[in-house]
């Protein structure tokens, strides 16, 4: 196949956030991209729009690879072929193209999320040598408060943050990851209570997005992570509450006692060394 592998910096965001569109149209989750949204994933997510790829086929555009890169680790941010190109080898071409620019530019390693349901996705990464970490699970529903917490205290997000960093896994996914949620500015808000931490992406929203918790090594097993929730949920009556399926399944159990219903889909974390 004549494949060439444009930057999506050189591609145009506009033209490339349609072709991501059209490559999504179809998915479990729809996302009408913008360039508006390629610019929001760059600060936040470290998406690295020169190292980002559109796939041409014979000059015309067919799908497009998002990368985020931190130091020696490449991340696949999002990938998506659109219909009428799909079972071609689009997909397993660029991921060839992709892992050979990693190891050419010095990275260690590549790591993904991809939802578990989409078997063909699932199997494309694999035959290129990425492994499962951990699955990754989301929740949902109104949630139970208890009575508002006079002790619940604002903070700083990017304090939240360093908490990640020094106190969390050491391979969280990287939306979870301190230095992911560090980038988070209003109206993301962090709460502390009794030494649990709490991340909210939006609370004015009629459904909040539970984004990061974490406790304090030391005050851990003592139930606070379970009363900070509660204590936000009463903070914000009347809300919707959703965790998006990035959180490790090990670590879930926590939303279930705040009473969030797991949600169907999830996802794997995958790794590969380069």
């Amino acid at each position: 196949m004549n494949d060439e592998y444009p930057a999506v910096l050189d591609f145009g965001l506009e033209r490339a956030a349609e072709v991501l569109t059209r490559g999504f149209s179809d998915y479990y989750i729809k996302v009408p991209f913008t360039a508006a949204m390629l610019v929001q994933l760059a600060r936040t997510d470290s998406v690295d729009l020169q190292a980002s790829r559109v796939i041409q086929r014979a000059g015309t555009p067919v799908g497009v690879a998002l990368i985020a890169r931190r130091g020696w680790t490449s991340r696949l941010a999002a990938m998506a072929v659109v219909p009428e190109a799909r079972r071609s080898g689009a997909g397993r071409a660029v991921m060839e193209q992709l892992l050979a620019e990693a190891r050419a530019r010095g990275d260690r390693a590549m790591v993904l999320e991809v939802i578990e349901q989409n078997m063909p996705a699932v199997r494309l990464y694999e035959a290129t040598g990425f492994a499962k970490v951990r699955r990754l699970v989301g929740y949902a529903g109104a949630g139970e408060a208890d009575p508002p917490a006079a002790a619940l205290v604002e903070e700083d997000p990017r304090a939240l943050a360093t908490l990640v960093i020094r106190d969390g896994l050491p391979d969280l996914p990287w939306q979870l990851s301190g230095e992911t949620l560090a980038q988070m500015t209003p109206p993301a808000l962090a709460y502390r209570l009794e030494g649990a931490w709490v991340m909210l992406v939006n609370p004015g929203a009629a459904a909040v997005t539970i984004r990061a918790l974490i406790t304090e090594h030391g005050r851990r097993q003592q139930g606070r992570a379970h009363a900070v929730l509660r204590a936000v949920m009463a903070r914000y009556p009347g809300k919707a509450w959703k965790v998006p399926a990035i959180w490790p399944e090990e670590l879930g159990g926590v939303f279930a006692t705040a009473g969030l219903a797991r949600s169907e889909l999830s996802q794997w974390q995958m790794t590969r060394a380069l």
